[in-house]
């Protein structure tokens, strides 16, 4: 009896510390517009988690290419109107990273309801993850 009661503990402590692994995805994403003389600034983020990082002579990387697409109101899709590289080391794993953009928008974009749509993919695992805010012109 004993000796079953031991495995079943055993088992339960290898069950708990196994690793799981983690979904990559964006969370936290942010958008805001600016008026300004000529048109708008465009001030935009979101934060991914569970990319891969690789770990060299204890120092962590992590790769991220992302592109930012933007719906008008009127269901106009502007496909990669920003695009970017988030390229990091740590001396530590990181949980998660920033992705921020900065968007100058022309006095074309008239007063609305848009969708800003980021789309990221992690360079070193190939798997991709997007997300998407509405953001209002006024």
């Amino acid at each position: 009896m004993k000796k079953i009661f031991l495995l079943i503990i055993l088992a339960a402590i290898v069950f708990s510390c196994s690793k799981k692994e983690e979904k990559f995805e964006l969370f936290s994403a942010e958008a805001f517009a600016y008026s300004m003389d000529s048109g708008w600034e465009l001030n935009a983020s979101c934060r991914a988690k569970g990319f891969q990082q690789s770990e060299a002579a204890n120092i962590y990387k992590a790769k991220l290419l992302f592109t930012i697409d933007l719906t008008t109101p009127d269901g106009k899709l502007f496909s990669g109107i920003n695009n970017g590289i988030v390229d990091q080391t740590s001396k530590e794993k990181f949980s998660d990273l920033p992705i921020e953009a900065q968007i100058q928008l022309d006095s074309t974009y008239n007063a609305g309801k848009y969708i800003l749509s980021f789309n990221v993919s992690d360079k070193l695992s190939g798997k991709n993850a997007s997300i998407k805010k509405e953001f209002v012109l006024e």
